[in-house]
């Protein structure tokens, strides 16, 4: 599939069919979580992918506007609460584990899964459900499954409102 009708046609799909996602698909959704680009290729995400009912359940009780996950996955990183990380580092932690967030649902996308990125969780309650330890940081769920939606795409704005060429206020011409 062409990356640019994949980026244009994916969207965050809340409702799923029944139909489970076989096993080797989601080793192949993180390969691609592990080929996106990272900081220093430090490689600081971790990736939890939870298919058990009793998981998935437990789940759902602490993501509110979640009502559905035939899978999830759940990006941590290893570095981000340790004391010596600087608060850049911390930032650069949060970009790395979005990047791969989106290698995820983009691959998703391109397999025929729908996918929902959530940042909205219980901390507390999701690393108690995932037996996380402390030092490690939750940072995103991403929710997977068949779609049993299509839904619209969401408006944009146009780039001309919010792209700028060379300085700020300059606004960008095509």
């Amino acid at each position: 599939m062409d990356i640019m009708k994949t980026i244009y046609e994916r969207r965050s799909v809340r409702q799923y069919t029944d139909q489970q996602i076989d096993k080797d698909i989601l080793g192949k959704l993180l390969d691609a979580a592990i080929w996106a680009p990272n900081g220093g290729n430090r490689n600081p995400w971790r990736f939890i992918v939870v298919t058990s009912d009793t998981q998935k359940k437990l789940l759902l009780k602490f993501t509110p506007g979640v009502f559905d996950m035939p899978a999830a996955m759940v990006v941590i990183c290893t570095e981000s609460k340790q004391k010596r990380v600087s608060e850049n580092k911390r930032m650069i932690h949060m970009a790395d584990a979005a990047i791969a967030a989106e290698n995820i649902v983009l691959a998703a996308h391109s397999m025929g899964i729908g996918s929902c990125i959530v940042v909205s969780f219980a901390d507390i309650a999701i690393r108690t459900i995932l037996n996380l330890p402390d030092q490690l940081s939750l940072n995103i769920l991403v929710t997977l499954g068949y779609p049993d939606e299509s839904p619209e795409p969401p408006p944009r704005k146009p780039i001309t409102e919010i792209a700028f060429e060379d300085t700020y206020g300059n606004r960008w011409s095509s």
